[in-house]
């Protein structure tokens, strides 16, 4: 059964632990080495992280800044431009020149992106400066403008030999003035069972957030019950129902010369408690990730009945590496863990940043059981957040969700511990590089606007494309469009002449060249259990996912070529696999398109809705007004698109040239 969750709120389905002992495996070995270095990591490290400074003589005259570009800056312009990088809403701020450099220590709660606050500097200093970016008060990286958008960033961290002295000074405006109280909405969603139709519960977490030294976090929060719709307590989860106290812990983080080092310790929330230890070494710049870390937790709840626990011996633990290829903002991670759940596994997933939203596609593989789903982020405003005030009263930056094809307790980590990826995130180059054109708005003191470009029309089937054919390119990188269309019965293609089909949909341009989607038809009128138990209020519904590469892009008067596959997992009720090329052209002053494809049997399926040729025209006016005729290998179908600004989109289309369909999309660019 499908689920869709916040990663942040309680698992409806996890088990009690009892006291025994999990049995041994290389992970748990590998698990006590962790434990072991951590604490030994500051003993055997060969130089401190932040070594003091070689002795600057106040005498001496620096040299003149010639032009705005230079990096050298005199002594006297230094506390004024300090201000100044504070004032821009910087924290922990410290100037220091030398003979080579500006070197700039900050640390950015305000801006949503590095590049924002690198690109402020430079506007503020008059040129690039070698920025040290901190983290909880902690210096985790050297960021170097090239100044040119080919040669991009470059990027140290405290592991590396060369990494140069951080600027020493009292910082200007310390986190250490200030405390968060963030304002979390947890979100619980299953699709129901034979019995219960959608189920969802809602609770509010505050959280109080504190940065006492360099590297630590303290965090205390309570979770509050706001609606919950879930008529069964979940037996591992007694205190569900009740307000309860969230994560209550100390993260501290470290650098040595061998790795980041992580320990978390206290309350987890999800009714665990317990201690976790970790460590992540940068490798090639950035661009690769090696991490690791183990947990040794246990039950803790606050029934009816009064607090109940055990001891903390249920470990758990995983090994990873995250890729981070040149030009994207994407990471590709490989994870080897032991699971919540004592099951063991394999974890594969893409995680791509569209502008301030991240959309990972993740699959697991644990004791012989496949699933896949969709993690996002969702960023909340304000998307600039106000600094300097002794309390700061927010929404989390951004919402966690969750989605998963099979709802059974399995590939479920430890909540709430240090994140090591967490604390880099955004400190690779190609993350850099590919946020340049924040880098080069702020350095301008503009703020980015993404603008829409020209509809690109999406299909019945939640693609690119004409009613029920795709088209032969895919929608543009980080484009996404969401959805619902409306089948009647006549032309659905569940239950024809019984039930109609509501489509509900989202299509992601998730990387250049290719287009994924995820679409949930739901069969209104239909209950499939009520032969068995007649008061189901069960409807029956369908999920599926899709996915388009395209081979050759479509140009004016030139033809491009995509393949593709719809409904690609579980029972494939709306399933085709196809190849498609297809042409723009102009003519008159009027925008049309054509396209030609063959959809061959290449997966068992249940039922195929496209098989064999199909082909379609499309005729647009000023792309805001568009007319579509097409084949869909079944019948002959035709559709008018309205533009209606704000990236609304509306579509009016006759399935079988008789049968009315409605459907209507919001589209963003990132």
């Amino acid at each position: 059964m499908p689920s869709f969750q916040r990663t942040a709120a309680a698992s409806a389905w996890a088990l009690r632990f009892d006291g025994s002992r999990p049995p041994g495996s290389p992970l748990r070995s590998a698990s006590f080495l962790l434990a072991a270095a951590l604490w030994l990591g500051p003993a055997i490290s060969t130089a401190r992280t932040d070594p003091a400074p070689a002795p600057v003589d106040s005498t001496a005259t620096p040299p003149d800044r010639a032009q705005p570009e230079s990096t050298a800056a005199p002594a006297s312009s230094l506390p004024a431009l300090a201000q100044r990088v504070r004032r821009l809403g910087l924290e922990n701020v410290v100037v220091d020149p030398r003979s080579d450099s500006l070197r700039v220590r900050y640390e950015n709660r305000h801006f949503r992106h590095t590049t924002e606050a690198l690109g402020s500097i430079a506007r503020v200093a008059g040129g690039p400066v070698l920025g040290f970016e901190a983290r909880l008060d902690l210096t985790s990286a050297t960021i170097t403008d090239s100044n040119s958008a080919r040669a991009g960033f470059r990027v140290s961290y405290p592991t590396d030999r060369d990494f140069p002295r951080p600027p020493a000074g009292e910082p200007l405006a310390p986190t250490r003035h200030s405390v968060d109280l963030l304002l979390d909405p947890l979100f619980t969603y299953s699709l129901g069972d034979i019995l219960d139709q959608v189920m969802t519960r809602w609770e509010i977490q505050t959280e109080l957030r504190y940065n006492p030294w360099s590297g630590a976090r303290l965090r205390a929060a309570m979770i509050f019950p706001v609606h919950d719709d879930f008529p069964d307590v979940d037996p591992a989860h007694p205190d569900v129902k009740q307000t309860r106290p969230g994560p209550i812990l100390l993260d501290q983080f470290f650098w040595t010369r061998m790795a980041l080092f992580s320990g978390t310790a206290g309350v987890l929330g999800d009714n665990r408690y317990g201690f976790s230890l970790g460590a992540a070494r940068p490798l090639h710049g950035g661009e690769i990730l090696l991490d690791a870390q183990s947990d040794f937790t246990g039950y803790m709840a606050f029934e009816d009945s009064g607090f109940v626990y055990s001891a903390p011996n249920r470990w758990t633990g995983f090994a990873d590496v995250t890729y981070h290829p040149p030009g994207l903002d994407l990471g590709v991670r490989l994870r080897l863990a032991r699971y919540l759940f004592g099951d063991e596994g394999v974890e594969l997933e893409l995680r791509r940043a569209m502008g301030d939203l991240d959309v990972a596609l993740f699959a697991q593989r644990t004791h012989g059981e496949n699933t896949g789903g969709v993690r996002l982020g969702i960023p909340l405003p304000p998307m600039v957040r106000p600094v300097g005030w002794p309390v700061r009263v927010l929404p989390v930056e951004r919402l966690a969700f969750e989605y998963r094809e099979e709802s059974i307790p399995i590939g479920e980590t430890v909540k709430n511990v240090a994140s090591r990826a967490e604390l880099l995130r955004q400190l690779d180059p190609p993350a850099l590089n590919a946020n340049r054109y924040r880098y080069e708005e702020a350095r301008e003191g503009r703020r980015h606007h993404p603008q829409n470009g020209p509809p690109q029309w999406v299909s019945l089937t939640g693609m690119t494309g004409f009613i029920n054919t795709p088209w032969a390119g895919v929608m543009g990188d980080k484009d996404f469009e969401l959805g619902y269309d409306n089948i009647p019965k006549e032309a659905s293609y569940d239950h024809r002449g019984q039930y109609p089909n509501e489509v509900y949909y989202a299509a992601l341009g998730f990387l250049p060249h290719v287009e994924v989607g995820l679409r949930w038809t739901v069969i209104p009128g239909y209950h499939p259990y009520r032969a068995l138990v007649p008061e189901s209020p069960y409807v029956d519904a369908d999920r599926m996912f899709s996915g388009r590469i395209e081979i050759l892009t479509p140009r004016p008067w030139r033809p491009g070529f995509a393949v593709g596959g719809e409904d690609l997992r579980g029972t494939r009720r709306f399933h085709s696999t196809y190849g498609v090329a297809g042409m723009p052209f102009d003519i008159y002053r009027l925008q049309s398109r054509v396209t030609l494809g063959y959809a061959p049997r290449v997966f068992t399926a249940s039922r195929y809705t496209l098989d064999g040729l199909f082909g379609a025209y499309e005729i647009s006016v000023r792309r805001t007004v568009a007319a579509a005729l097409e084949y869909d290998s079944e019948k002959w179908n035709t559709m008018l698109g309205i533009n209606l600004g704000f990236g609304l989109r509306a579509r009016i289309a006759l399935l079988d040239l008789e049968h009315l369909s409605l459907g209507a999309g919001w589209f963003r660019a990132l």
